[in-house]
């Protein structure tokens, strides 16, 4: 993983921040459309609303579902780089397998 090799530099830093952006961007338009589409037709069942609808809810709770456990992996990563942690490096008693179970989620 990236906490194994050192890459110098702060282009390795802020793409992981761009990834954590990207994240909160995603889980906050998927928060608002699973609340739209649950509020907004209240008197509707899931089987009865339009198929795009149902799609996108269901689009929005995996979401919401994958996102924190992506971003619980790249605060890891920012911390083993940073500040000494081992969460992937078999140096210190970590496990890299951790870090290909949490991005391949």
């Amino acid at each position: 993983p990236l906490s194994v090799y050192t890459f110098h530099g702060k282009s390795v830093d802020l793409s992981i921040l761009a990834l954590h952006l990207a994240g909160v961007g995603s889980l906050t338009g998927a928060i608002n459309t699973v609340c739209s589409s649950t509020r907004l037709r209240r008197d509707y069942r899931m089987v009865k609303m339009p198929v795009f609808t149902v799609s996108v809810t269901v689009t929005g709770h995996m979401l919401i579902l994958a996102l924190p456990v992506l971003g619980a992996g790249l605060t890891m990563l920012l911390t083993d780089r940073h500040f000494n942690t081992s969460f992937f490096h078999p140096g210190g008693g970590g496990d890299p397998v951790l870090f290909q179970h949490l991005f391949w989620f």
